[in-house]
C-alpha cells in the first residue's frame, strides 16, 4: 500500500533528490525539465505565462514519475514530511523566510490532497498501469481537449482543469523555490517577490479547487460539484479560505 498515494498531482519536489540517486527512469528527463525551470526563473519572463509552456513536458514527466513511484513502492507522504521538516529548519535561519513559508503552505496543501485520496480508500499499489501508459502517449493539450469534451458537466470540467493547471503551476513554483533556497539559481529580490506571488496564487487556487471537487472536505459547507450551478460567492469564499488556512496548515 502506498501511504502517500500519487495522483496526477505535484510530485517532482519530493522526488528531486531521489531521482538524482542511482540509475532510474526519472534521472535524465527530470534533469532536462529542471534545467528549463531554472532557465525560466533566471530570466525576466512572466512566470505564470511562460510556466504554462512547460505543461506538455511536465504532464508526460508526471506520468513517468507516477509509474516509477508505484514500481518502487515509494511512500510519497513520508518524503513530503521529511521535506517539510527541512524547510521548517531552514525557515528558522531567517533567510528567505517568506518564500519558505509559502513553500510549506503549498506542501501542506498537497499533503491534504494526498490525505483526501487515501481517505477515499483508493489503493494505487495494485492499480492497472495501462491507463497511465496511454496517458503518457498524449500531450497535455490533448488531455485538456478530451476532458472538456468528455465531461458533461462543463463547470465541473473547468474546475478540474483549473485544479490541474494550479497543481502544475504550484509544482513549477516549488521547484523554483527549491533552486532559490539552495542557491542553485541567483535571482534578485524582485524576482523572488514574483515567485512568491506565482506560488501563492497557484496554491490558493489548488486548495480551493480541491474543496470544490470534494477531494478534501470544505468546513461547514455542504456544497460540492453535485450542486449546479456553483455560487460565485462560495467559490470566492473558498479561495479566501485557502488563504486564511496558511496559519492552520503551518501549525500542524
Amino acid at each position: 500500500m502506498l501511504d502517500g498515494a500519487p495522483s496526477i498531482d505535484s510530485v517532482f519536489l519530493p522526488l528531486k533528490e531521489m531521482a538524482r540517486k542511482g540509475n532510474n527512469t526519472l534521472r535524465l528527463p527530470l534533469r532536462s525539465f529542471l534545467a528549463k525551470v531554472n532557465e525560466l526563473l533566471a530570466s525576466r519572463k512572466n512566470l505564470p505565462e511562460h510556466g504554462a509552456f512547460l505543461r506538455d513536458e511536465q504532464f508526460a514527466l508526471r506520468i513517468l514519475a507516477i509509474e516509477w513511484i508505484i514500481t518502487e513502492d515509494i511512500d510519497l507522504r513520508e518524503h513530503c514530511n521529511e521535506l517539510d521538516a527541512r524547510l521548517q529548519e531552514m525557515e528558522a535561519l531567517e533567510r528567505n523566510c517568506i518564500l519558505l513559508a509559502n513553500m510549506r503552505f503549498a506542501l501542506h496543501a498537497q499533503m491534504e490532497v494526498f490525505g483526501g485520496v487515501i481517505g477515499s480508500d483508493v489503493d494505487l499499489s495494485n492499480m492497472d498501469a495501462a491507463p497511465l501508459k496511454q496517458l503518457g502517449r498524449i500531450q497535455f493539450s490533448q488531455f485538456e481537449s478530451a476532458l472538456l469534451l468528455g465531461v458533461p458537466n462543463q463547470e465541473a470540467a473547468h474546475i478540474l482543469l483549473g485544479w490541474m493547471h494550479a497543481s502544475m503551476d504550484m509544482e513549477v513554483a516549488l521547484l523554483m523555490g527549491d533552486a532559490v533556497i539552495n542557491d542553485e539559481v541567483k535571482v534578485s529580490a524582485s524576482r523572488v517577490d514574483a515567485l512568491n506571488r506565482f506560488l501563492v496564487n497557484a496554491t490558493q487556487t489548488y486548495a480551493a479547487s480541491a474543496r470544490l471537487l470534494g477531494i478534501v472536505p470544505a468546513p461547514d459547507m455542504g456544497i460540492t460539484l453535485a450542486a449546479e450551478p456553483l455560487p460565485t460567492q462560495w467559490v470566492k469564499g473558498q479561495k479566501r479560505l485557502a488563504d486564511q488556512g496558511l496559519g492552520e496548515w503551518l501549525s500542524l
